[in-house]
């Protein structure tokens, strides 16, 4: 049995109209695949942009989100007082995007990340013809790339190597609901837990984050 044919058979996509892009953005940032809430918000007649502004990271997750974002200093970075306005005033100045640009599922759950995107063709055609081709070709200009966990980290690493993207990269934990206790150590909210891997990871990512930030701000100032 042709194991990666059958995998591609468990694979669906729904559009998401999650297809405007920014080419003036100053910094990317990047999750996994959009969710099935956002295949099913009335459009309007709204254009793209305005789309992309009202269903990006939505909820919850933009809460965390920004608090993150704020956390290693991204809103120094683009010389704003918090990244809560990167969905109103300073929408500008960021490209809000997703490694899959449509809603992806694996056997009928949303995908996680598993299997692979790199490993799986199917998946990987659809991050060369969307992402690869719209996001990082048109937002050539950018000076960051935020990756929303390790699974994102992993690819955009390996777009870079590939010279598909030239700008540093940071990751912070993704910012889905299942994702609260590793954003709560992330923020400092609470100790990581000795023995949960995962948890000292996201230690580990504020502090290379807020790093790489510190460092690219410093840049500017020689």
């Amino acid at each position: 049995m042709d194991m990666k044919k059958t995998i591609d058979n468990d694979i669906d996509f729904r559009p998401a109209g999650m297809d405007y892009v920014n080419p003036r953005a100053k910094v990317v940032i990047v999750g996994i695949t959009p969710g099935n809430s956002q295949t099913k918000k009335p459009r309007d007649g709204k254009s793209k942009k305005e789309i992309k502004r009202e269903n990006a990271f939505m909820g919850g997750m933009r809460n965390r989100l920004v608090k993150m974002l704020d956390a290693i200093g991204v809103n120094k970075f683009l010389d704003i007082k918090t990244c809560d306005t990167l969905w109103s005033d300073d929408f500008d100045k960021v490209q809000m995007t997703s490694l899959l640009r449509d809603a992806t599922s694996y056997r009928g759950k949303m995908y996680n990340g598993k299997p692979s995107i790199l490993d799986t063709p199917m998946l990987r055609m659809a991050l060369m013809d969307g992402f690869v081709k719209h996001d990082c070709r048109k937002c050539s200009a950018a000076e960051l790339y935020v990756a929303l966990g390790p699974t994102v980290e992993k690819v955009l690493a390996w777009l870079k190597a590939e010279g598909k993207l030239t700008a540093p990269i940071v990751t912070i934990p993704h910012a889905s609901g299942l994702n609260r206790e590793r954003v709560a150590v992330f923020l400092k909210e609470r100790t990581p837990k000795a023995t949960d891997i995962s948890e000292l990871r996201a230690v580990e990512m504020r502090r290379i984050a807020k790093k790489t930030l510190s460092k690219l701000l410093a840049s500017r100032k020689e």
